[in-house]
């Protein structure tokens, strides 16, 4: 769900609003769907609890509307140009016309979208926030972005629009880490992991000028394309359960033992065993909670399987 205030000084009037989507990318579906993104459907759109019809434009470049039309090109020409490439050179534009009344505006658009993956992320999601500076003021006054991935997850933000992982905050429970681009890598930015027990993250910015877009991504922990038994002392665990499956085999006792208790680990738990917690100190995620008290019922349905898979 994305939520806009617009305020309109002056007398009522109608604008042409859009919203801009990004094309998929690498070994996915890249071409339209009935004239329309192939991995966003449920789209709605409403101006001030009123819904609005909406069209699709499929534009090549940023200066795609020139007094009132749209340089579009068709469902057909874009699939001709993928003929050669996969890398598709055009977007798409959700389009729809708004009679703003004096005073405040609340458009309100919703939608489904079906996360793209490949062999080093669980799902990746992209939002383009850049065409906000071409509105009326060149900016959000009032900016609040909210992630919310579920319970036991972590996610990798690029530093695109922000500076530091200070500028985030939990709503619950969690952590973060900065990740460190590689040397000489020019193409990649900083990054922010962010291990979410509960709740969500927020970023909150008042005259918000993005200067890049939003991209989240769950990486996964490599223990696919692993080794078949994890052994402690050569590996790292991922803290997200999304990652567990990739798990297959513990080399030793020990190993073992480590991968029952993850489910606690990843609450903070202290654990009166050195060894466990020798481990679990090193990991970049844990969090230690010293109030906290193992109860199997408190487990997710897929920790509590888990834990009986290493009995």
């Amino acid at each position: 769900t994305v939520y806009y205030e617009f305020f309109n000084p002056k007398a009522e009037k109608e604008l042409e609003v859009g919203f801009e989507a990004s094309p998929p990318a690498g070994d996915a579906d890249l071409y339209p769907r009935n004239g329309q993104h192939p991995y966003i459907s449920k789209f709605t759109v409403a101006l001030n609890g009123a819904q609005l019809p909406y069209k699709v434009a499929i534009v090549q470049d940023s200066l795609y509307f020139r007094n009132g039309k749209y340089k579009a090109i068709t469902s057909a020409q874009a699939s001709a140009s993928l003929e050669f490439s996969d890398t598709p050179e055009f977007f798409y534009v959700y389009h729809f016309k708004a009679r703003f009344k004096t005073g405040l505006n609340i458009i309100q658009h919703t939608y489904t979208v079906e996360l793209s993956s490949s062999v080093y992320e669980h799902y990746r999601i992209d939002y383009l926030l850049t065409p906000a500076l071409r509105w009326a003021n060149k900016q959000i006054d009032d900016f609040t972005l909210r992630v919310d991935p579920g319970l036991m997850q972590d996610v990798h933000i690029p530093h695109t629009f922000f500076n530091s992982s200070v500028e985030w905050q939990f709503t619950g429970k969690g952590k973060s880490v900065l990740a460190k681009k590689k040397k000489g890598d020019k193409a990649e930015t900083d990054s922010t992991e962010f291990f979410i027990q509960n709740g969500a993250i927020e970023f909150a910015a008042k005259s918000f000028k993005p200067a890049g877009e939003l991209y989240v991504c769950a990486l996964r922990s490599g223990f696919g394309e692993g080794p078949e038994n994890f052994d402690y002392r050569k590996q790292a665990l991922p803290f997200a359960v999304i990652g567990q499956p990739e798990i297959r085999n513990a080399l030793n006792d020990l190993s073992k033992r480590i991968l029952r208790n993850l489910p606690f680990a990843r609450r903070g738990n202290v654990f009166k065993s050195p060894e466990l917690q020798s481990y679990f100190e090193k990991q970049k995620w844990y969090l230690r909670d010293s109030a906290y008290l193992p109860d199997m019922d408190l487990l997710l349905p897929e920790e509590r399987a888990w834990i009986m898979k290493w009995e």
